[in-house]
């Protein structure tokens, strides 16, 4: 299940991209997945996923791009599969997250969802 921040678009973007990742990874549907979307420039990154106990909770900038967005989300919602399939190597876990966002984030707007 996916709950979401903010307002209008990028909640609907959210939804969107988050069913299109179950089909995916089938895995996401067992837990709650929380997006907020906030500034986060300062912090130097796009995004990031975090766990606590069976909820995982992603910070994503608000100020993305449609395309950056997309891929952001889907390269975080990677992360929780590695997080539940306890995926622990750091370089791996990067490597995997940023080609899925590619292939998935390419998938998904040939999709024309």
């Amino acid at each position: 299940m996916l709950f979401t921040s903010g307002q209008k678009q990028r909640p609907r973007l959210a939804q969107k991209v988050y069913a299109f990742m179950l089909d995916k990874e089938p895995i996401l549907k067992y837990v709650q997945v929380i997006v907020h979307h906030k500034r986060l420039k300062s912090d130097n990154v796009t995004g990031w996923e975090y766990a606590d106990d069976d909820e995982f909770m992603i910070e994503i900038d608000r100020s993305l791009s449609r395309n950056e967005y997309i891929k952001t989300l889907i390269h975080e919602l990677i992360h929780v599969r590695q997080d539940l399939k306890d995926q622990k190597d750091d370089y791996l876990r990067e490597d995997e997250a940023f080609c899925l966002e590619e292939f998935y984030s390419w998938v998904f707007d040939t999709t024309k969802t």
